[in-house]
């Protein structure tokens, strides 16, 4: 089924089956929790966002969350004076619901501070990283070698440690690979402390998970991923499938602004793929959700994402065309009109547009419709790779 504009069309899928994201799991003590960071980000945010210049569709998954999260993906494990024998004694119940392809494993650094902790260090990696295999059958690990230290006394057991790290890695090939974190950074420029990097230091570290990531991970299935949150990963959201108001602030949900919207549990897409998903509802001055995305003028930009009709029912206004029908589009160019099909079930749906613009604004909208508009999850914009 497609709709011609003046710009685009908008095509529905005959088979909803969209891919899954990588699911990465940051892993480790307070470096990984961003210690030393306005927001608590650290490596991770600027990871994300290079993977998805690259072309992945990823998505961070973890217990913990980030309290304050300006864009990205807030999931992570990572806790500040964790251990290793500490996170080795959660790793049966914290890892498996999150089923993650990858974890990535920066651990250690608290062990270093005595001798006795330290000598007993590498035993107890081995142990962890063995453990996470055997839970997670179908994971696998980049093991880092622990990034260096101001203090004399840290740093040579740090060296000694480092060279166990690399060992552990060697010994489980091909589910277990080493990255190099050890030379990554330089004390003096890139440690806020005598442990914690500094934003360059993070900047660093960002750049070489990447670069260790980028050979290993799905060859990508088109051009640079221009949404920095596709499939609405907050920390906001409430469970079991009931409807929240979730007003107008945009921690709700990073890097989209809400206008005002409606949010429902997690997995309603039904893919289990950590998707969460927006019902859109008419309220003065509101009407739908819109998040921000770098173009370059001229170059064409496909934007796929899944949609199905609301479900709240006709005490909420969710009756009818005003449950099925929205607007899709860039701000600048003609949007597109989106009717979902009758029968309840996730269609997945793409247009494609130029932009004319450097910043240019991605917005569904209801379009002046009083009540409810669809459900919409997985919003993917990609710049077109051919």
């Amino acid at each position: 089924m497609s709709v011609s504009t003046q710009t685009s069309e908008i095509v529905q899928h005959d088979a909803d089956t969209p891919p899954r994201p990588v699911r990465i799991l940051p892993m480790g003590d307070s470096i990984t929790e961003g210690w030393g960071t306005a927001t608590w980000v650290g490596y991770r945010d600027d990871l994300f966002k290079q993977l998805h210049r690259l072309g992945h569709d990823i998505d961070f998954v973890g217990s913990r969350k980030d309290l304050v999260q300006p864009d990205g993906d807030p999931d992570h494990f990572g806790t500040s004076g964790i251990r290793i024998e500490a996170i080795n004694a959660v790793v049966p119940q914290q890892l498996p619901p999150t089923e993650p392809d990858w974890v990535l494993l920066h651990i250690g650094t608290n062990n270093m501070y005595d001798p006795t902790s330290a000598a007993q260090a590498p035993a107890q990696l081995r142990e962890l990283v063995d453990n996470i295999l055997r839970v997670c059958p179908d994971t696998k690990i980049l093991l880092a070698a622990i990034i260096p230290s101001k203090n004399a006394l840290y740093q040579a057991n740090i060296d000694a440690y480092n060279r166990e790290v690399r060992a552990v890695a060697e010994e489980r090939a091909g589910r277990v690979h080493f990255i190099d974190m050890a030379h990554v950074l330089q004390p003096a420029d890139d440690l806020g402390d005598d442990v914690h990097p500094n934003l360059m230091g993070y900047g660093k570290m960002s750049a070489a998970w990447r670069d260790a990531l980028h050979p290993l991970l799905p060859a990508p299935q088109g051009g640079p991923v221009l949404t920095d949150n596709p499939h609405f990963q907050t920390q906001f959201l409430v469970s079991g499938g009931n409807q929240f108001n979730q007003g107008s602030l945009p921690t709700y949900f990073p890097s989209w602004r809400n206008e005002g919207i409606n949010a429902y549990g997690a997995d309603l897409a039904g893919t289990g793929n950590g998707s969460n998903a927006v019902g859109m509802l008419k309220v003065a001055g509101s009407g739908g959700i819109s998040t921000t995305v770098v173009t370059r003028p001229g170059a064409r930009v496909r934007v796929t994402f899944r949609a199905k009709p609301n479900s709240l029912g006709a005490a909420y206004g969710c009756v009818g065309a005003a449950g099925r029908r929205f607007t899709a589009g860039i701000d600048g160019l003609p949007p597109v009109t989106v009717t979902v099909p009758d029968g309840g079930d996730w269609q997945t749906f793409h247009f494609d547009c130029v932009p004319t613009t450097n910043l240019s604004v991605l917005r569904f909208s209801l379009d002046g419709q009083d009540g409810c508009g669809p459900m919409i999850t997985d919003v993917i914009a990609r710049e077109a790779s051919d």
